[in-house]
């Protein structure tokens, strides 16, 4: 009896040590998975327009998927006096879409191109317990998990603005229920011959100096 009593005894101890055990763990990967913050990938885009008078378009000089350079003349609008007025690239980058034809009539301030810029941005939400880790124009590490080779690029806090919707959001943590205020990080990228818009984005906050 007592040989069974102390074998049911060590059996005993050696769960309540195994569940001891899978908890910390368990909690060790609740913790990390809270500081890796995840967003989208998103190209940065700016609408071109007609500054100048009404007009005719009379020449297209780019097409959709052209790199383009600030300063590049990508329109030529002939005015109702007749004289001819350049329209501009204001940035470096690609022409995501044209949207006029040649001999269109434009008013002033009408779009006529949209151009995706040489930067990305990926959005993520942060605790208010954390937030104090972040500030605008501070270098951060962005990961990319999901493509072939693991990539790591520079990226910089370009805003931190409240999250209205989330300012209600209740959360279970270890101590009961809190009330969370959160934060809507945006997080700009350069571009990168590997990187696409769309793909997954990641930031360790475990790994940001308060």
């Amino acid at each position: 009896m007592k040989l069974k009593a102390g074998l049911y005894i060590g059996i005993a101890a050696l769960v309540i040590a195994g569940g001891a055990l899978l908890a910390a763990e368990g909690k060790d990967a609740v913790s990390q998975a809270e500081s890796r913050k995840q967003g989208v990938l998103e190209a940065e885009q700016k609408m071109i327009v007609n500054e100048k008078g009404p007009g005719t378009i009379v020449k297209i000089n780019a097409a959709a998927g052209d790199s383009i350079k600030h300063g590049d003349i990508l329109f030529k609008v002939k005015s109702a006096e007749g004289a001819e007025v350049d329209v501009q690239s204001p940035e470096d980058g690609w022409i995501s879409r044209i949207l006029v034809n040649s001999g269109d009539q434009v008013a002033q301030g009408m779009p006529v191109a949209v151009v995706q810029k040489n930067t990305y941005y990926a959005d993520i939400y942060v605790q208010e317990g954390e937030i104090q880790k972040l500030e605008v124009d501070k270098s951060i590490q962005v990961r990319f998990p999901y493509l072939k080779r693991s990539a790591q690029v520079d990226g910089v806090v370009a805003s931190i603005a409240a999250a209205p919707q989330f300012a209600n959001l209740r959360m279970t943590r270890e101590r009961g229920q809190a009330d969370l205020s959160m934060f809507l990080v945006r997080i700009a990228v350069n571009t990168n011959a590997d990187l696409l818009p769309g793909m997954t984005a990641e930031v360790d906050l475990d790994e940001i100096a308060d």
